[in-house]
Parts: C-alpha cells; sequence; structure tokens
C-alpha cells in the first residue's frame, strides 16, 4: 500500500508516542506549575541519527545577539529545508496535519498550526558560557493573527552530563527566588519536551559549563512553536513580546564571603546585562509612545475628514470632531453645519444598544442648550432653534455614560443614524 506523502511524514514520528499517547496527554495535563511531558525516544531512532548527523555547523552569521550586537553563542536556523535532505523531510513531517494532529492528541489543544517561516525556531545551538533566562514568550503572532500555544523541543545531544548545565528548567516563578520552584530535564538524545505557552510557563536553562576537554560540543535542539486562531477566553491577554527574568545571584555569594576574581567577573557581566536589558526596553518604551503619537496624529485626521449624515437642504461646513468613521460618537462630538435654506426645526436620530442601558444625550446650538433627553435603542430627539437659521451654525453633542466593546479600545455613546433638517413650505 502506498501511503499518502503527509502520512508517511507523519510515521517519522517513533511508534510508541502515538501507542502511549493517552499516558502522555495525562501526564501533561497535570503536570505542574503549568502543563507540560516529557516524551523519550520521540523521532524514529534511525531518524533522530540523521538529524544529529546532518545538523549544520555553528555559523556566526545565525548568532547575532538581540541586546548587545555581535556574534553570540548561540545559532538559530530557521530555514531547515535548506540544511539536508534529512531536514526538509523534518519540515514536511511538522508541517503535516497528521503530526500537528498527534501533538493536539498528546497535548489536548485542537487545531494546532505551524508557522511556516518557523519564526524563532528550527535548530537551536549555544556554545560553552551560553545560557537562558527564565522566560515567558511572546503571545500573538499580530501578522498572522494568531495564538502561540505550545513549545516543542527535540534535544540531539549524546552523552551529556547533568553538571555540564543546560537542562531546560521549567519555573513556577522567577520573580519571586525565595518561592520558585524549579523542575529540571537535561538536553539528552531524541528527548522531547513540550509545553504550553500562556502568561506563566516560565522557561529557560542554566549556563553550559564544559569542561576543557569537552569544549568541542554543543548543546544542539530542535524547536517546533505551535499556534491557533483561537484560545481560551480565560488565557487571553494583550500582545507582548519576550519577558525575561534575570537569575538571582549565585548561592555561595552571602555575608562572609570574599569575592574572588571569577566572581567579579560574573558580577560585572550579570549587571552589564541587566543594564542592556534596561536599555533594550527603554528603547521600546519610546518607539511605543512614537507609535502611539503617530496613531493619535492619524486617527484625529481621520476623525476630522468625517461627514455627518445630513439630510435637508443644508451642508456640513469644515471639519468634524468625535464622530468615527462607522459613526459612532464619542462622548463628546461637535460639527458644524450650513444651511442652504432657513432651518425651522432639526432631528437627531440614533442608535445606541439596549443592553448598554440609557445615554443622556444633550445638544447645543451655537453654545446654547437646545434639546436634552434620555434615550436607548433607536430613538429621535427634536430640535427647536430659537430662530430659524440661515447662517452656518455649530451642533455640539455630550452623551453619558459610554462604553467601550469588547476588543474596541474606544469609549463610545450611540451611532448617529441621521441629521434631519426641517424647512419652511
Amino acid at each position: 500500500m502506498v501511503l499518502p506523502l503527509a502520512v508517511k511524514y507523519a510515521l517519522r514520528v517513533s511508534k510508541s508516542v502515538s501507542d502511549n499517547a493517552a499516558a502522555i496527554r495525562h501526564r501533561f495535563q497535570s503536570a505542574t506549575p503549568f502543563r507540560h511531558a516529557v516524551v523519550e525516544g520521540f523521532f524514529e531512532p534511525q531518524f533522530a541519527e540523521e538529524l544529529l548527523e546532518h545538523f549544520p555547523r555553528f555559523d556566526p552569521s545565525r548568532a547575532r545577539n538581540e541586546i548587545y550586537g555581535g556574534v553570540w553563542g548561540k545559532a538559530v536556523n530557521t530555514n531547515i529545508r535548506s540544511i539536508d535532505p534529512a531536514y526538509a523531510e523534518l519540515y514536511a513531517t511538522i508541517a503535516s496535519q497528521p503530526f500537528l494532529d498527534l501533538i493536539g492528541e498528546l497535548s489536548g489543544i485542537p487545531d494546532l498550526l505551524l508557522d511556516p517561516a518557523l519564526f524563532g525556531g528550527g535548530t537551536h545551538e549555544n556554545l560553552h558560557g551560553q545560557d537562558l533566562d527564565p522566560h515567558v514568550d511572546f503571545n500573538y503572532d499580530e501578522q498572522k493573527k494568531l495564538h502561540r500555544r505550545l513549545n516543542l523541543i527535540v534535544y540531539l545531544n549524546k552523552g551529556w552530563k547533568a553538571e555540564w548545565g543546560g537542562s531546560i528548567e521549567i519555573h513556577s516563578n522567577p520573580r519571586r527566588p525565595a518561592e520558585n520552584r524549579i523542575q529540571s530535564y537535561e538536553p539528552l538524545f531524541n528527548r522531547a519536551v513540550f509545553f504550553e505557552t500562556n502568561e506563566y510557563s516560565w522557561h529557560g536553562f542554566p549556563r553550559i559549563e564544559l569542561p576543557e576537554a569537552e569544549r568541542h560540543r554543543s548543546r544542539k535542539s530542535i524547536s517546533i512553536y505551535l499556534y491557533t486562531r483561537e484560545r481560551p477566553r480565560e488565557e487571553i491577554a494583550p500582545a507582548h513580546g519576550t519577558f525575561y527574568v534575570h537569575r538571582p545571584l549565585p548561592p555561595h555569594l552571602r555575608a562572609g564571603h570574599t569575592l574572588t576574581d571569577a566572581d567579579m567577573k560574573d558580577l560585572l557581566f550579570q549587571v552589564d546585562r541587566r543594564d542592556k536589558w534596561i536599555e533594550h526596553y527603554q528603547a521600546m518604551e519610546l518607539e511605543k509612545g512614537r507609535e502611539l503619537a503617530r496613531l493619535a496624529a492619524y486617527t484625529a485626521g481621520v476623525l476630522s475628514l468625517v461627514r455627518a449624515p445630513l439630510t435637508g437642504y443644508v451642508l456640513q461646513q469644515g471639519t468634524s470632531r468625535g464622530i468615527f468613521p462607522d459613526l459612532w460618537l464619542a462622548p463628546e462630538a461637535a460639527l458644524t453645519v450650513a444651511p442652504q435654506r432657513p432651518v425651522t426645526g432639526l432631528t437627531l436620530r440614533g442608535w445606541r444598544p439596549a443592553e448598554r442601558g440609557p445615554v443622556e444625550v444633550s445638544l447645543r446650538l451655537n453654545g446654547v442648550v437646545a434639546a436634552t433627553a434620555t434615550v436607548a435603542g433607536l430613538f429621535e430627539i427634536p430640535i427647536a432653534p430659537a430662530a430659524p437659521p440661515d447662517q452656518p451654525f455649530t451642533l455640539e453633542i455630550a452623551a453619558t455614560p459610554a462604553f467601550s466593546p469588547e476588543n474596541d479600545p474606544r469609549d463610545i455613546c450611540f451611532i448617529l443614524l441621521e441629521l434631519r433638517a426641517e424647512h419652511a413650505g
């Protein structure tokens, strides 16, 4: 029997994984402080050997540090299809529906999707001296509108010893070192560690300290990040980047300890790294401030161009204020109306969702209160001018209370359906 190509690729995962799916899912679902599981012998043995044999050499051009700049001790290759036929097959495997369905079965998270670009994923190689501070990953791909849900890491290190460091650590809360609880898993050959990504899925690994005779080695792994289009409501948080927490001082640095040259070197490095991250976050805040200023200027420009829905022999003069393009009104709005014939009366028609309760509306003509009303649902508010205006006049609209719809940051009150002018005869 000839298997479909995607099914053939999916079989590169060891049969023991699917055979033990229920037990793996139970471990995943019951793990603390957040859901995770460890699976030994994840890929078929021969396939894992091929991935190790053809693992790409450390490439300095792929080891640029986002904070320090220059070459660092971690190289990432997201373009795994170009590495070797075995890695092209790996890509086809992890992109196949049977593979995604299998990981969904192991985790209990359905409808998983692979980012085709493998942003941040692919092959990861860490050299002697490299570490990874505890962190929570970015939670949302704003370009593709996808929620990040699962990290799957497969290690390719034979003969690795725990004392060399580099073991992945699951943290309960690194922001509270005295209370933090850590579970550690060595990066052993063909071992997979997979865990959910949320606002408290803290993870990282301590510094790799290889003996002099072992520094030809490196910590090798394959990282696969999976997404969904939706996620449980209670897990949704504002989109953010990766949050890092620096490790606490080593336990031997305590009162009475005499600092060695190595201690001083490490302390200076840690202080410098923390300062660099502070600079990085300050730069991010400044850029966000500039972005908000640009957005505010653009929004003000857009709102000023909105034309109110006028009927009768009247035209809008100049710009408006507080009227959104979809004709929702802010708590304060205003526009100038130019009559083409004398206006004997005005009627403002609007709509407010009944479930939001009534809204109090005050209307002013050239600064003088002309009408007030408490309304909800579909409504009309008649306005009787003191004298039929035949010159441009300003209508100001004030309404309270406002509300903000779900996933909409605006404060809005009601939709302006029509401002109808009446004329004598």
